[in-house]
């Protein structure tokens, strides 16, 4: 019987440990977020807002950050994958479009570019003139 118990419980635990948990998403990021701006850690910085999403799939700023982590190691379309997600999530999300352009644009797809910068500067995005030069 207490072996039953103790089985139970350890899947109880793998369960729930398992389960959405924003709060946990939030956390790590924050500090996938630090990783890639303040220390450069791109790898890293990508398998912490991994772990974010894993706990929140509508994180939309994991998406996001995850992306930029992919985009400084130059894995363009796996960025672009991510901010797609970012966007989906979050439709008027501005940075999200922008970098989504340049990473079509270090790509060479210039017209999917502009799309992108165009859906940036509608949602706000500030100094995007240019990006949009190349545009027109």
């Amino acid at each position: 019987m207490k072996k039953l118990t103790l089985i139970l419980s350890t899947l109880l635990l793998l369960a729930l440990a398992a389960c959405e948990n924003p709060a946990k998403s939030r956390i790590y990021t924050e500090e996938g977020s630090k990783q890639l701006l303040r220390y450069s850690n791109f790898e890293e910085a990508e398998e912490t807002l991994t772990k974010a999403i894993k706990y929140d799939k509508n994180n939309y700023e994991a998406y996001y950050y995850r992306g930029c982590a992919k985009v400084n190691a130059q894995k363009y379309r796996e960025a672009i994958a991510d901010f797609e997600k970012a966007v989906e999530l979050k439709p008027d999300y501005a940075d999200a479009y922008f970098n989504m352009g340049r990473s079509y644009f270090l790509l060479n797809k210039v017209d999917k570019a502009c799309e992108c910068y165009k859906l940036a500067d509608k949602y706000g995005r500030p100094n995007l003139e240019d990006f949009l030069k190349r545009c027109n």
